[in-house]
């Protein structure tokens, strides 16, 4: 009985190593058949390489294109305003539309386009405003959690919806030249060109100028008080303890650091919120590498390179086809 399985077992071992064989002997053959390929056509691929970067290294230095950075971040309305805003300015560039714009130089620019700066924590804590507001740091948080039960959460971050919500946004002012400051300033300016949110702004900054007028004014009164108070106890005139948390004294020097820390508030509010799209940060001048751009010396030698192969690869099934 055993003679019998080991004879049944002799050819499936045969089986195996025939087909181990015959893998073998293919890839040996691919690996020759490609080694004598590329050495017989090494001067030729060389060739195509050199003229795909050379090519490739003018068709990017023809083509060469500037990308400037704007940070800014919307007051008093939402980002959506900023996003219509310059895609509206786009269109009208990419359209070359005849109608003048108010921006310096804007005949240089090929695009204009605006992304969020993707910064969660900020978003659902609301670090970067100057007042905490519990109520929508909870709803932030809730909608991102609401969100990522029905998605990946790394898109969900990168959503459109999502994106337009987050505090600072980066404006790309694609340009064929070299773009100087006031360029760049125009373009913000341009941005900041409301009827509406122009008369918000204002009111905002008059109310806020007002606001650290008055908390001086009570600082002052405040000051006054106390002096009057310490003099009385200087004097013995008076029966004030400072030492009680519940003196008047305690009391009005509380009061004092809290409207100090309001007008350091404002103080900021005037600088960070004195235009509707305010910019933080702008970087000048890059070479732009989005898409393709700047990398057309690599691209070319590997395309030439590819449709080499191609063409090989048809001749060679072509000569094949002849002898059968």
């Amino acid at each position: 009985m055993s003679n019998k399985n080991e004879q049944n077992n002799i050819p499936e071992e045969i089986d195996l190593y025939n087909l181990r064989a015959i893998i073998s002997k293919a890839i040996n053959n691919v690996v020759m058949n490609t080694f004598l390929f590329f050495k017989k056509n090494a001067y030729k691929l060389l060739l195509i390489i050199f003229c795909g970067a050379l090519l490739g290294g003018l068709a990017d230095y023809f083509t060469k294109s500037y990308l400037a950075e704007v940070v800014v971040n919307s007051n008093f309305t939402s980002n959506d305003y900023l996003y219509s805003r310059v895609d509206q300015l786009n269109t009208h560039l990419i359209q070359n539309s005849k109608i003048e714009l108010p921006i310096s130089n804007y005949k240089k620019f090929s695009r204009i386009d605006v992304e969020p700066v993707i910064d969660v924590y900020s978003f659902v804590n609301n670090t970067t405003l100057n007042v905490a507001n519990n109520a929508q740091n909870s709803q932030n948080f809730e909608m991102l959690k609401l969100m990522a039960e029905k998605g990946d959460i790394n898109n969900i971050i990168k959503d459109e919806v999502t994106s337009k919500n987050y505090y600072f946004q980066k404006i790309n002012v694609i340009s064929k030249e070299k773009v100087e400051e006031k360029d760049i300033k125009s373009v913000i300016t341009y941005l900041n060109k409301d009827n509406y949110f122009d008369s918000i702004l204002h009111l905002n900054i008059q109310n806020i100028k007002d606001r650290i007028v008055k908390n001086d004014s009570t600082i002052s009164q405040i000051n006054k008080l106390i002096q009057s108070y310490t003099s009385s106890i200087a004097q013995g005139s008076a029966s004030v303890m400072f030492k009680n948390d519940n003196s008047e004294v305690n009391s009005l020097i509380t009061q004092k650091n809290e409207l100090i820390s309001k007008i350091e508030e404002d103080k900021l509010s005037l600088i960070s919120q004195n235009k509707i799209i305010k910019d933080s940060t702008i970087v000048y001048n890059q070479i732009n590498n989005e898409g393709i751009a700047n990398k057309l010396k690599f691209i070319l030698p590997a395309l030439f390179v590819f449709v080499f192969l191609c063409v090989s690869y048809i001749k060679n099934l072509n000569k094949k086809s002849q002898k059968a």
